[in-house]
C-alpha cells in the first residue's frame, strides 16, 4: 500500500500532494511566483536593530577608504 504525503501550501494554505510536485513547498507555480515577488519587493524582514540612513552611509565611506 502506497502512502501519500500531503502538505499545506505556505502561500495559499491549500492542501496538496507532496510527491511529484515540482513546485514544492508550494502547491503551484502561481503560489511560487507570488512568494518570489514578496522576496523581490523586500516584503520579508528579519527583526533587528534599526539603522539610520546616515549610519549606513558612514559605514560605506569608511569601508571604501574615503
Amino acid at each position: 500500500m502506497e502512502t501519500t504525503t500531503r502538505a499545506r501550501c505556505p502561500s495559499c494554505r491549500r492542501e496538496f500532494l507532496w510527491q511529484g510536485n515540482p513546485h514544492r513547498p508550494f502547491c503551484s507555480l502561481t503560489c511560487r511566483l507570488i512568494d518570489l515577488g514578496v522576496w523581490l519587493d523586500e516584503g520579508y524582514r528579519i527583526p533587528g536593530e534599526t539603522v539610520s540612513d546616515e549610519a549606513t552611509l558612514d559605514e560605506r565611506v569608511s569601508h571604501e577608504g574615503g
